[in-house]
């Protein structure tokens, strides 16, 4: 069996630094709330929750004047006004090509502004609450009527799209595209705010997955980027696994002439690969 390993499996460099900065914070002080899962990866989790991270759902589980950290994905606007009403000590360790679309769509005050991206994904529902009110978030072809009869209400000509870091780069330009030949009156910019590292790694899953006759993707289930990685795969590969631990491929069967390539998402740990690399050893 030849095993043929991603070179960008691993954190991406934003969750690297969330991860680390959230191990610091968490030495200085035994207990710290988190707003939502701060990546999305089971096990990172878990560890971090271990040296005392409490992770909620809502900025009102947390008690006044406590810390809490902002996870990668980002959050809205409102968020850290209401941070600020109950004394909240935020650690913010949003990503900062998150950041950035932050700064974008705040700034656009004459522009209707479309993001591009999962409706439930949490960096999406960030961004939109730095939007203002005249934006709508397009995740497939059948939102773009909609968004154009909400764009006509807002009596705004010109339209601003952004996306979210971790969507599929060729859906991105499929549904802008489309955007295009609804909106074709409108004077429309586009901003391609897809992450370069996932970027990266969508293009060497596809050229891996060309190689292979299985393939192996590591990630949380709840993953955006790990998820579009199996995407890609399976349009390669017949036979390709989406884990997130090492034992749930122990009831795959692999043979001696077998090809197998493995990738991770960004929220995936090394020691994750190594794990499965022994295994399959």
């Amino acid at each position: 069996m030849e095993v043929l390993i991603g070179n960008l499996c691993g954190f991406c460099p934003g969750v690297e630094y969330t991860v680390k900065k959230a191990e610091e914070a968490l030495k200085e002080n035994k207990m710290i709330y988190c707003l939502g899962e701060i990546v999305h990866n089971e096990r990172v989790i878990a560890k971090l929750q271990d040296m005392g991270m409490i992770t909620v759902k809502s900025v009102d589980d947390i008690p006044n004047n406590s810390k809490v950290i902002f996870r990668a994905h980002g959050e809205a606007k409102s968020i850290y006004e209401r941070a600020k009403q109950k004394g909240l000590e935020v650690i913010d360790l949003t990503c900062g090509k998150v950041r950035i679309i932050h700064d974008l769509v705040e700034k656009q005050k004459e522009s209707f502004i479309i993001i591009i991206g999962k409706k439930t994904h949490p960096e999406t529902i960030g961004t939109k609450g730095f939007a203002k009110q005249d934006s709508f978030v397009i995740e497939t072809e059948d939102d773009i009527v909609s968004a154009y009869e909400a764009y006509k209400r807002s009596k705004l000509n010109q339209i601003y799209i952004v996306e979210q870091t971790t969507f599929s780069k060729e859906l991105f330009k499929e549904l802008v595209n489309k955007i295009k030949d609804v909106f074709n009156e409108s004077n429309i910019t586009v901003e391609n705010t897809i992450c370069d590292a996932t970027e990266k790694r969508q293009t060497e899953v596809m050229e891996l997955s060309k190689k292979t006759n299985k393939m192996i993707i590591i990630g949380g289930k709840q993953s955006s980027n790990t998820k579009e990685l199996y995407n890609i795969a399976i349009n390669n590969c017949k036979e390709v696994y989406l884990i997130q631990e090492p034992e749930e491929i122990k009831n795959v069967r692999f043979n001696n002439d077998d090809i197998v390539g493995i990738m991770t998402g960004a929220s995936t740990p090394k020691e994750i690969v190594e794990e499965v690399k022994q295994y399959l050893k």
